[in-house]
């Protein structure tokens, strides 16, 4: 039996991660990579006591940040300020104080209201392609959905999408821990300063005249701005307020991470359903199971290959001492396929039940935008099923090299007889 090296970099570990990744479950579940310079977690009761855990830290930015030398920090203080604005990326209590007022905001009973022009948007998207015998699926139907979806939600015009794609794909490699992209520092860099810039205009742009949309209720929160904190010595916000770059970042989030994931789980989950043919005859012929397909879409091939977090208190974990500093690697995409969670994990089951993945993060880093994600997976894979139920992949496909999301930038399909 080879050694044990768990190496993402490798191109045939990053399309098909899952064989290494079992042999880690079994017989490495607390691995050192020293190609990740970190620890790889890869059962799912462990991933799922990291997501939770108070030993580790959220927060990876700050840490990685100090470790830089002085001419890479430099180069890199816009991209880690905004980026820590972050709710994903902070501990308590400012995780708390970010998430109470993003869910006073973005609130998932308000989700179900987008409905209406999410299915809009749908059939405008299946109505181009109809008698096209090829296309990308990726560009023509899995990044323009959820896209447009975020930017009516945001009140910004579609016109700008190509724009915030390009910044989004330039800060993309550094946010999902890319390990083969030598610009990508100077990437997000630009890609950070594009964004920031857009939506500091298109913030102070609310504050004067206000709307209905997600920004414009951010800027309303954002009246006490300038009101202290009696504790802070007169600096910072006050509960339950934003700084305007707080409220920048959080723009910021809502755009990535509002069609990053989403896109990933309409391609991923198109992909397993021309891979499955039964199963997707069976979602074609019974509709009322598209709920629970999305769910076993997300497990079996999710957006999420993994989540990284930093000790912040030592512990012993399966015999390894974790230090505090040490970054820790919880493989989302390998718990999803615990045979120690699921019954036959490898079985693509759209009727699978109960279905306890953890691609939306667990406990008090649940994703905000799940709801909205599940929602635009529901219309569009019913539809595009009943619009399109014979397609075949026209070409191989190649995951991103990115470790947190997983996805494919292009993914050629035909349309069967």
């Amino acid at each position: 039996m080879t050694e044990l090296k768990y190496d993402p970099r490798d191109p045939l570990v990053m399309n098909d991660p899952l064989p290494m990744l079992k042999r880690l479950q079994d017989e490495d579940p607390a691995h050192w990579s020293d190609a990740l310079g970190g620890w790889v977690v890869t059962r799912h009761e462990d991933v799922r006591r990291v997501q939770s855990a108070s030993e580790v830290s959220a927060d990876r930015l700050t840490p990685f940040f100090e470790s830089l030398p002085g001419p890479e920090r430099e180069r890199l203080r816009e991209v880690i300020h905004y980026l820590n604005t972050w709710v994903a990326f902070k501990d308590p209590p400012e995780h708390m104080r970010l998430r109470t007022i993003l869910n006073a905001v973005f609130q998932p009973r308000d989700v179900e209201a987008f409905r209406p022009r999410i299915e809009q948007a749908v059939d405008e998207l299946l109505d181009r392609l109809d008698g096209q015998s090829e296309f990308d699926f990726i560009q023509a139907f899995a990044f323009p959905l959820p896209a447009t979806v975020i930017l009516f939600m945001c009140g910004l015009p579609p016109q700008d999408m190509d724009r915030l794609k390009r910044w989004s794909e330039l800060m993309k490699p550094f946010i999902g821990s890319a390990s083969r992209s030598p610009e990508k520092y100077q990437q997000a860099r630009e890609g950070v300063r594009g964004m920031a810039d857009y939506f500091r205009d298109v913030v102070r742009e609310r504050a004067r005249k206000p709307g209905t949309d997600i920004i414009s209720r951010l800027v309303a929160r954002d009246a006490a701005r300038d009101v202290a904190r009696p504790d802070a010595g007169g600096q910072g916000p006050v509960q339950g307020s934003l700084t305007e770059d707080e409220i920048v970042g959080t723009c910021m989030l809502f755009l990535f991470g509002g069609h990053e994931t989403t896109t990933n789980l309409l391609g991923n989950g198109m992909r397993c359903l021309i891979r499955f043919p039964a199963e997707r005859e069976r979602l074609l012929n019974d509709p009322q199971l598209v709920k629970s397909a999305v769910e076993e879409i997300l497990r079996f091939d999710g957006p999420t290959g993994g989540l990284v977090r930093v000790v912040k208190v030592g512990h012993e974990f399966h015999n390894r001492t974790f230090k505090p500093g040490d970054r820790v690697f919880s493989m989302v995409h390998a718990a999803n396929h615990d045979p120690r969670r699921f019954v036959e994990p490898e079985r693509f089951d759209i009727g699978r039940t109960p279905n306890p993945h953890l691609t939306f993060n667990y406990a008090p880093h649940f994703c905000l935008g799940a709801p909205l994600a599940r929602l635009e997976g529901h219309v569009a894979f019913e539809r595009a099923v009943r619009r399109f139920p014979r397609l075949q992949l026209a070409g191989p496909v190649s995951y991103m090299d990115t470790l947190v999301m997983r996805g494919v930038r292009e993914m050629r399909v035909r349309v069967g007889a």
